[in-house]
């Protein structure tokens, strides 16, 4: 079950100008989906419907207030000198012990006015917002606000650099772009292509490579930035926060509420603020054990007191195993330091930045910043001192294996990983909202805006919400139009996206750019449409060109928040095709030998490959990262690690009679 775009040239007429069918293939069987229907209305009947009594009004009712444990907000004090706010603001009256200020210090404004329009003169709402933060919180911690307005959470240079390679604009890894202009980085550029009607289709390779580059910077601008700190982001359940200090000290929960859940500034919230940002199969959500589910309808949860599920994060979520520090109970700050979130790491020397954040700094090394010794001599965090880390064990026969230095520790110690293979954009600028509303869960708050707004709860299978939303009469249907995250300012058009498949076990193997063994991610494997509001078919499902002159399909190294006790068989990546870099295959029983169960992709002009193999069968680099020096295994440890000798059975079969 997958979602791929079809060849858009295949269904024009003669004229190459006009596009007259649906330009989206769904690979998906309508047949096989009303038998679950019917197995689902047919428990309806025989069981119990109080086992099926979900509440779908509030996303908290299937997902938690908090993840983890609430934060500890503590006892309040009155704000001093408060002035006229309060008698408008009576919920606002007090704050946590350490900011009772009176009002203006944090929202400025006038504390002795009496008339509205008089007293919210110059008030700043959101006092974290990083655009004004020198005036609020910058006055009292003005080294966190200098560092945090130039790091990455709030410039997000890796996403845009490293995307903008993928389409020819610029070296690899050269951290060039951000959101905003600093003294080491330029604002990303304003694209001046997109909704441009004078735009004229492209006829040659020269002609496709310049409109990817602009299209790059408008995808970016239009569809992907939206969680950095200088943004509010999406006020969807789940997602709602402030603006820069804000968005981690104050205590925003995953209701849907959208207000802070107190009037106060918390140290640490925990869990829960990061995932505001890092959700949608990012590195967070696998930590609490979260996997989104595909866009199309069809894999929507099964019907539920006549309505589907609420949803968080802008779509449901597949529950898988949680990472073992979580169900330990530590939080996101318990490995990356304040100052490593702050922004102030970027002034250390580079292998130091490694070694803060490795594995081996907590369970070998024991100088990880966050780690204290106890009294009997046993290694505890910082901030958990009731929490003892475990020490790596030297009796594991897999720890004793010397080539296994070279392995990053989650490579055996991940559970499960992201893998969205094929990463399919189309800008469309026509009103095609029928077709695209099978697709609703798009996770991206425009997108599902458009939807909503003209299709009503048709979007969905079965509506979640009560009165069902009638869709506007087609008459009244509008272009398209998405804003910038950055300027605020809309261009015609609308990026809508899907993938060829989504998985999350036996994840492909390859190197960093430190010549470590890391499990790999498809991150950047791109196929790009574009349809004008005329029909015109501009691009026609493109993959671009990487800066180095191979095609954009990247996978990088990654060490997915899926951490367990237990560690792989030794199987589970010795002889196996999908481990090496080969994709999914069935082995042969009698002799070593595979068949690929993906078929290639021969949509794309040029290019015929695999999505999930970085390499063909005689190890050859299929796919490249966009990290300088990584990509697949090298020649030596591809052939090692296919083909097995008479060692490693040797050790396999020992382990196998020490389990017995």
């Amino acid at each position: 079950m997958m979602i791929m775009f079809a060849r858009l040239s295949d269904r024009q007429e003669a004229s190459d100008e006009t596009l007259n069918y649906t330009q989206v293939i769904l690979c998906f069987s309508l047949f096989a989906l009303w038998p679950l229907l019917g197995d689902v209305v047919f428990c309806r009947e025989r069981l119990d419907p109080s086992l099926f009594a979900i509440d779908s009004s509030a996303p908290t009712k299937l997902y938690p207030e908090w993840w983890g444990e609430p934060p500890r907000i503590g006892p309040k004090s009155p704000c001093r000198n408060p002035g006229t706010c309060v008698e408008c603001h009576p919920g606002n009256k007090e704050m946590d012990t350490n900011h009772p200020f009176p009002c203006v210090a944090c929202h400025l404004g006038n504390p002795l006015a009496t008339e509205k329009s008089e007293a919210h003169q110059g008030l700043v709402i959101d006092p974290g917002d990083l655009n004004h933060v020198e005036f609020t919180c910058g006055r009292c911690h003005p080294e966190h606000a200098g560092y945090l307005k130039v790091s990455s959470m709030a410039l997000a240079p890796r996403l845009i650099n490293h995307t903008r390679f993928a389409f020819g604009n610029q070296n690899q890894d050269v951290l060039t772009y951000g959101v905003r202009e600093t003294s080491v980085l330029k604002e990303i550029p304003v694209p001046n292509l997109a909704g441009n009607q004078e735009t004229k289709k492209p006829e040659t390779e020269g002609d496709i490579k310049l409109i990817l580059k602009s299209l790059a910077d408008d995808m970016l601008r239009r569809s992907c930035l939206r969680c950095h700190l200088y943004t509010r982001g999406s006020d969807r359940a789940g997602e709602q926060r402030g603006q820069g200090c804000s968005a981690c000290h104050v205590p925003y929960s995953n209701s849907d509420s959208n207000k802070p859940h107190e009037h106060a500034i918390v140290k640490s919230l925990g869990i829960t603020p990061c995932l505001k940002c890092h959700n949608s199969n990012h590195i967070g959500c696998d930590y609490v054990g979260l996997f989104e589910k595909d866009f199309n309808r069809g894999f929507s949860s099964p019907i539920v007191n006549g309505a589907q599920p609420a949803r968080i994060y802008g779509s449901e979520q597949h529950t898988l195993r949680s990472d073992i520090h979580f169900r330990r109970g530590l939080v996101c700050s318990d490995c990356h330091p304040s100052d490593q979130l702050h922004g102030k790491w970027k002034s250390e020397p580079l292998p130091e930045r490694i070694r803060r954040v490795s594995c081996e700094g907590c369970h070998v090394d024991f100088n990880h910043p966050l780690i204290a010794g106890s009294d009997g001599g046993k290694i505890a965090l910082k901030n958990r001192l009731g929490k003892v880390v475990p020490v790596f064990r030297n009796d594991v026969a897999a720890h004793n294996i010397d080539k296994h230095n070279k392995l990053h520790c989650s490579a055996c110690h991940a559970g499960w990983s992201f893998q969205d293979y094929g990463f399919h954009l189309m800008l469309d600028e026509r009103a095609e909202y029928w077709m695209w509303s099978i697709n609703s869960s798009q996770n991206d708050p425009q997108i599902q805006a458009l939807l909503h707004k003209f299709v009503g709860d048709y979007a969905a299978l079965v509506p979640p919400n009560q009165p069902f939303k009638q869709p506007l009469p087609e008459k009244e249907w509008n272009l398209p139009v998405t804003k910038d995250w950055l300027s605020g300012e809309s261009s015609p058009g609308a990026w809508f996206r899907g993938y060829t498949m989504r998985r999350w076990s036996n994840p492909p193997l390859g190197l960093d750019s430190a010549a470590k063994v890391a499990i790999m991610r498809p991150m950047r494997q791109y196929m790009i449409s574009w349809v004008k509001s005329d029909g015109t078919v501009m691009l026609d499902s493109v993959v671009p060109t990487t800066s180095l002159g191979g095609p954009g399909l990247i996978m990088n190294p990654y060490s997915p928040h899926t951490i367990q006790e237990k560690g792989k068989q030794c199987h589970e990546c010795h002889g196996n095709p999908k481990s090496v870099g080969l994709g999914e295959c069935l082995i042969g029983q009698n002799k070593f030998s595979f068949k690929p169960i993906l078929s290639p992709e021969t949509n794309i002009k040029g290019n015929i490959f695999r999505w999930d193999a970085l390499l063909d069968q005689d190890g050859r680099p299929i796919q490249s990262s966009s990290y300088l020096g990584a990509g697949p295994l090298d020649s030596e440890l591809f052939l090692r690690l296919l083909f097995p000798g008479t060692r490693f059975r040797t050790i396999w079969s020992e382990y196998l009679e020490g389990s017995n």
